[in-house]
């Protein structure tokens, strides 16, 4: 009768145990993808607006096009590429916005307790480039 108590211990414990291991190690994939999205989208804003920069013609269609087709690579969802300041002319800055969403595994449990941790991470990275170049070359 007691080896049946003790059995019954251990596999409540190990059942309490293992269920909160499984949400801690859920949490921190779900914060590592987050701080990799959002690395992803910095690189991707920041590839755009040099290339955009260092471009002679349509600095903004070029940087646009290089940040999409960087954030193409990340985990971002419904990705969005922006181009703030166009940076026409030599010397003045070209802007780059890189917006998108990553999602939140926890997001069931959490709204149970309250707070902001029940939607989705929003991911956004913006990067400045001044435009370089001999003159107007176009």
């Amino acid at each position: 009768m007691l080896r049946r108590t003790w059995r019954a211990l251990e596999t409540a414990e190990a059942a309490l145990t293992l269920s909160v291991a499984m949400l801690v190690t859920i949490a921190f994939i779900n914060l590592g993808m987050a701080v990799y999205a959002t690395q992803a989208a910095q690189y991707a804003a920041n590839y755009g607006a040099r290339m955009g920069s260092t471009a002679q013609c349509d600095r903004a269609g070029a940087a646009l096009a290089a940040a999409q087709a960087n954030v193409k690579q990340s985990l971002l969802q419904s990705p969005s590429v922006q181009v703030l300041a166009r940076g026409e002319a030599v010397g003045s800055t070209l802007k780059i916005r890189v917006s998108g969403t990553v999602p939140n595994f926890m997001k069931g449990i959490l709204g149970l307790f309250g707070g902001g941790f029940s939607q989705d991470f929003n991911i956004t990275a913006e990067s400045v480039f001044r435009a370089e170049g001999w003159g107007d070359g176009c």
